[in-house]
């Protein structure tokens, strides 16, 4: 939405993004402190895809669906973030498994027939790890299916 300029009232500067200032350059009546180089927020770190496209699977048992490395240099926190649905009936599972410490981290599951996205809170490893992606189903028919898609896993 563009505002027009218009004249300061008793409450203060008018508001406006009519002619926005350069980045690091202080709009007219916004306090510099506002713009300190210390007020900045760093960049976030991009997400980690562990599966960019589609993975189904009809097998109640682990199937690799992908891998991610992860540098924790500088992170604060991760989260697994993923799109899955399944047949009416069937579970479908999803864990972030590491290969370092052999063991599951974070584990997302979906009873949801319509496409649905969860997260997960992973704790920030002490070193660089290689995550492993494994999804599996439970319930239902020898053709039923869990979809998982998009996952990700991102840091800040």
């Amino acid at each position: 939405m563009l505002v027009s300029r218009t004249t300061a009232g008793a409450g203060g500067p008018a508001l406006s993004n009519a002619n926005p200032e350069a980045l690091g350059v202080p709009a007219p009546g916004v306090s510099t402190d506002a713009s300190r180089a210390d007020h900045v927020h760093p960049p976030q770190p991009p997400p980690v895809p562990l599966l960019a496209g589609v993975v189904t699977t009809v097998l109640g048992v682990d199937t690799v669906a992908g891998y991610g490395y992860v540098d924790p240099t500088g992170l604060a926190s991760l989260t697994l973030a993923a799109e899955g649905q399944v047949v009416s009936g069937v579970t479908g599972t999803l864990d972030l498994y590491d290969l370092t410490a052999a063991a599951v981290v974070a584990t997302l599951t979906w009873t949801e027939t319509a496409p649905t996205r969860k997260t997960a809170a992973v704790a920030v490893p002490g070193t660089a790890r290689l995550y492993e992606l494994r999804v599996r189903k439970a319930g239902g028919g020898d053709t039923d299916y869990a979809l998982i898609s998009a996952v990700s896993l991102t840091g800040s």
